[in-house]
């Protein structure tokens, strides 16, 4: 059993499934993984060929479904949600995967001198990768909770505990481990980008964070322009061909492109564990500052 449904523009959805007084849905062409374009070169001597590279080809949906009901109304109703050029998102949940991919809407062909109205819908995926609905959060603080809150209550209500913080009984709040290392888990398909959210608690010059496992770097140096404040957030997004450094200053969005430090890495996260640590002004200020890695979840197919 499966569901399919379809967002626009306007971000209305519209379920094709579930519910044949409508529409039936008939089949769904292009979720198996896609085509890959091998690219290789022929070497004087040498048998066969030589490899160079390989990538995805975009992604072909296409969806042949019957129209029921009030044809012409029915018909007429899925232009708003097939427009050709246009955007649009594909939603598709079976047992084992509830998935998303973002779309265009290539051709809406139908024949409309039949007595059983068939539409057949292409729309093409210019990223080929289904992303999972759940987005995964991983907190790379460094910051480790500590707190205990003293706390008593007795006939007369809840009374105040006194804390001595010169004697071996004062309770941390929270402390900071300098070399801690956080593991973002991958459990994609595929190598996968992600989106990095910086918040600054205290004013910060430089930032560093680094792939342990691989070596990788990524710093970004405001020395000379002010450095961040409190209350900056910085948005880093990893994402081919959606790679930006944005920082969100009262409200303002700012390219901070130019305080990126040349031979920084736009990670991508490996299949499986990847291990990350930064430092704030080279871990001066470890503490000034709160770090989230988001991530979908991508399939080949589904």
């Amino acid at each position: 059993m499966f569901k399919c449904k379809i967002e626009n523009t306007k971000n209305n959805i519209l379920t094709l499934t579930q519910d044949e007084t409508n529409y039936q849905v008939l089949s769904i062409t292009g979720l198996n993984p896609p085509k890959a374009q091998i690219n290789t070169s022929t070497v004087a001597g040498l048998d066969g060929a030589k490899f160079n590279s390989s990538k995805l080809q975009s992604r072909n949906i296409v969806i042949t479904l019957k129209i029921n009901g009030d044809i012409e109304a029915n018909r007429i109703s899925l232009y708003k949600y097939f427009s050709t050029k246009e955007w649009c998102k594909f939603y598709y949940e079976n047992e084992h995967r509830n998935v998303y991919i973002d779309c265009y809407v290539e051709t809406f062909e139908c024949d409309f001198f039949t007595n059983s109205e068939i539409a057949q819908i292409s729309l093409i995926c210019p990223n080929p990768y289904f992303k999972d609905m759940q987005e995964i959060i991983d907190d790379i603080s460094k910051a480790l909770s500590a707190f205990e809150f003293p706390f008593a209550f007795g006939d007369d209500g809840a009374t105040n505990v006194g804390i001595d913080g010169t004697t071996d009984e004062a309770i941390e709040f929270s402390t900071i481990e300098t070399t801690r290392v956080t593991d973002v888990v991958n459990n994609s398909e595929s190598k996968t980008g992600l989106i990095i959210n910086v918040e600054f608690l205290k004013n910060v010059n430089k930032l560093l964070i680094k792939n342990t496992g691989t070596g990788e770097e990524f710093t970004i140096d405001r020395t000379n322009y002010g450095g961040f404040i409190k209350n900056d957030k910085l948005i880093i997004d990893t994402n081919k061909g959606n790679k930006s450094i944005t920082l969100i200053r009262n409200a303002e969005e700012i390219n901070v492109f130019p305080s990126l430090k040349k031979g920084s890495v736009f990670f991508q996260l490996d299949i499986g564990d990847n291990y990350f640590s930064y430092l704030a002004d080279d871990g001066n200020n470890d503490e000034g500052i709160a770090i989230t890695f988001n991530h979908y979840t991508v399939y080949g197919g589904v």
